[in-house]
Formats: C-alpha cells, sequence, structure tokens
C-alpha cells in the first residue's frame, strides 16, 4: 500500500500542471476539442487502447491486465460550464464566461493520474480498467 501511495506522491506535480492548464483553458460540453486532445495525447504516451471522438469530444482507454478478471469502469467528466470566473487565481480561466465551477478540471487530470498509477502496475493486474473521459456531464 505504501508503494501505491509513493508512487502518487510522485505524480502530485503532474497532476496539478494538468488541473491547471485545464482550469485556464476550459470547455463547455461537447466543445472539449483541446482537453480530449490532451486526455488522448497522455493516455497513447502510455500505450493504451485509445478510443477518440466518443459522443463527439470523449475519450476511453482500456488498461488491460495480465490475468483474465472482470472489467472495471472509472468516469471522469471533463466540460466546463458557462460561467464567469472571479476567483483571481494565477490559473484563472483564460476563456471568457467559462470556468470549471466544479472540479471537473480535477476529475480529469486525477483520470489521467489513474491512468499513470495503473499502467504501472498492468502486469499485477486482473481484468480489465476502462477509463472513460466523459463531455457534456
Amino acid at each position: 500500500m505504501q508503494e501505491i501511495i509513493d508512487h502518487a506522491e510522485e505524480l502530485h506535480d503532474y497532476t496539478q500542471v494538468l488541473r491547471r492548464d485545464f482550469h485556464m483553458h476550459p470547455e463547455i460540453g461537447f466543445q472539449e476539442v483541446r482537453t480530449a486532445g490532451i486526455v488522448a495525447r497522455e493516455l497513447q504516451e502510455l500505450s493504451l487502447d485509445v478510443r477518440t471522438g466518443i459522443a463527439e469530444t470523449g475519450v476511453v482507454a482500456l488498461i488491460k491486465g495480465a490475468k483474465p478478471g472482470p472489467v472495471v469502469l472509472a468516469r471522469f467528466d471533463v466540460d466546463a460550464l458557462p460561467i464567469h470566473e472571479e476567483t483571481g487565481a494565477d490559473y484563472a480561466s483564460q476563456t471568457p464566461g467559462t470556468m470549471h465551477a466544479c472540479g471537473h478540471d480535477g476529475h480529469t487530470a486525477i483520470g489521467l493520474t489513474v491512468a499513470r498509477m495503473l499502467h504501472a502496475r498492468q502486469g499485477e493486474m486482473s481484468g480489465t480498467v476502462k477509463l472513460v473521459f466523459q463531455p457534456a456531464e
């Protein structure tokens, strides 16, 4: 268990950089083209089976374990809301009238971190994990 915690801590900066980038560049439902591109690229860099264009801007990836077993789905929302951001954060939205007001920037970054963590343990896994990055939640 400590090994998993240590790995998550090692990925802290990766997760934070992604979240802040997604936060700065929010896209509303079915317009998440930039976000979907980043998600797909990050997953493809892990040599995962990646499908794009699901429900227009959704991305799905499979992480297949070394042994047979059940299929588990993990879902991460990627869309932002049509709300003007007034936080004053260094990483505030650069898209007028649009922001990540309910944490989907975090969900997306966490999903990519989970992908890295599971990929690193793929040889120990039984079954398949389907990662769904859902647009327009």
